[in-house]
């Protein structure tokens, strides 16, 4: 997009693809999958017409990030990358917007590193301490994606049946869904999407070329790692911490009809 800013910049051992529009206080924006930097362009608009420096990255092994160790695959090393980014940059503290798994690093990045976080917004993704997410997976039905795509083997045949751009539009049209999808036995994750199915009204064939040019780079190896097969990894390296406290201000954006909520608190359906 015209004016934003692309470069790379050398954090824990890999070089991270960011983006960057405006200047101001800085809002660093936190993807998830199947997102990219590019996911965040509007906000980025947005940000910088309202006095913001907004950056965008691309997490190790997404989009066009480089240099990525496979065996480095937990939320923790995204919050390393995240600290030497800053660190690269020069940058104190931050504002932290952060959606669908990358909520996850922001909230650890939030009490992990409290004295460089401003305030955190994450979007569609409740906190739960890293220790009780593995035992919270076991609950998932067996036909969920997020259980489907933690077993090895399973999302690549499911995958591999079809190019990267019907991956990718068939991925956003399931999780435009207002329930949660469930496969049966006889069928593959992808297989709940009918080709004749069109886009989200929000997203277009220029859109969806994007995002297929860019995971066509990255592969979707490592973002079936981080984040579908990484949380009992998470939960050893943090087992033993006790505060989670995030002591900035931090706000929960949730739809009404967003299915996380069947999987979340109750407390998250009570209107205000």
């Amino acid at each position: 997009m015209e004016g934003i800013n692309h470069s790379y910049v050398h954090t824990n051992g890999i070089d991270m693809h960011i983006t960057e529009l405006g200047s101001g206080p800085v809002v660093l924006l936190l993807h998830g999958f199947p997102e990219i930097w590019y996911s965040w362009r509007h906000q980025m608009v947005g940000l910088a017409a309202a006095g913001f420096h907004a950056i965008s990255l691309d997490f190790r092994g997404y989009g066009l990030t480089r240099n990525t160790d496979a065996s480095k695959n937990d939320f923790v090393v995204c919050v390393d990358d995240i600290v030497g980014l800053l660190d690269a940059l020069h940058l104190d503290k931050v504002y932290v917007v952060a959606k669908d798994w990358g909520a996850f690093v922001g909230y650890a990045f939030g009490y992990m590193h409290p004295e460089r976080v401003l305030g955190l917004a994450a979007l569609g993704i409740p906190f739960s301490k890293p220790v009780a997410m593995p035992e919270r997976r076991k609950h998932t039905p067996d036909g969920h994606y997020i259980k489907r795509w933690s077993v090895p083997g399973v999302p690549e045949a499911d995958f591999g049946r079809f190019d990267v751009a019907t991956i990718i539009k068939r991925i956003y049209i399931l999780f435009c869904n207002s329930s949660m999808p469930i496969a049966s036995d006889k069928e593959q994750t992808l297989d709940l999407v009918k080709a004749s199915d069109p886009l989200p009204d929000w997203m277009t064939e220029e859109d969806l070329h994007v995002y297929a040019e860019l995971y066509k780079n990255s592969g979707f190896e490592y973002p079936m790692e981080v984040p579908y097969r990484c949380w009992e990894r998470n939960a050893a390296k943090l087992a033993n911490r006790e505060d989670f406290t995030i002591p900035a201000p931090v706000l929960l954006v949730i739809g009404d009809c967003d299915y996380v909520l069947e999987m979340a608190d109750p407390c998250l359906h009570r209107k205000h």
